[in-house]
């Protein structure tokens, strides 16, 4: 190969070097940062996890009363049962469960509605089988199947 073929060969190996670091570097389909992508991945694979176990505990512990599908009881709003107590109002979004806050949900759910009125005497008394992540879970379950109008409506809520 003359010298001149070789030095030829040697810039256009160096020329296409350039022009793909360039392309590359200046790709604007690229990521800012890939770490960024990376950590969402993980955070959305602990809240599928947090979903998948919140939803074994609801058909567990809550679902007896409001329902396989969250729906709560027919007529919860305007009816009670045969000893005079609230009906079960639906978690599915279709109800008032999200106008409290995330707090407030916690508290029900732990602590029953006795820390709202000490009289009290339905039946969601609280419940001391569940710890505070499954209780979490639970939450997470429940706004997994809000419709996204009602989940964005809850987010802007509870961020004040």
């Amino acid at each position: 190969m003359s010298f001149l073929l070789k030095r030829i060969l040697i810039f256009v190996i160096g020329f296409a070097v350039i022009i793909i670091s360039l392309l590359y570097f200046l790709n604007p389909n690229k990521k800012e940062n890939d770490n960024i992508e990376i950590t969402n991945i993980e955070i959305d694979e602990k809240l599928i996890s947090q979903i998948n176990l919140g939803k074994s505990l609801y058909v567990t512990h809550c679902a007896s009363c409001h329902g396989d599908n969250l729906q709560g009881q027919p007529n919860w709003s305007t009816k009670k049962d045969k000893d005079g107590h609230n009906l079960s109002p639906p978690l599915n979004g279709t109800g008032h469960t999200w106008h409290h806050s995330q707090e407030q949900l916690f508290s029900i759910i732990r602590y029953g509605f006795k820390i709202y009125n000490e009289n009290y005497d339905g039946k969601m008394q609280g419940n001391d089988k569940l710890n505070d992540d499954d209780i979490w879970s639970i939450l997470a379950y429940m706004k997994s199947v809000w419709p996204e109008s009602i989940q964005k409506k809850y987010d802007t809520i509870s961020k004040h």
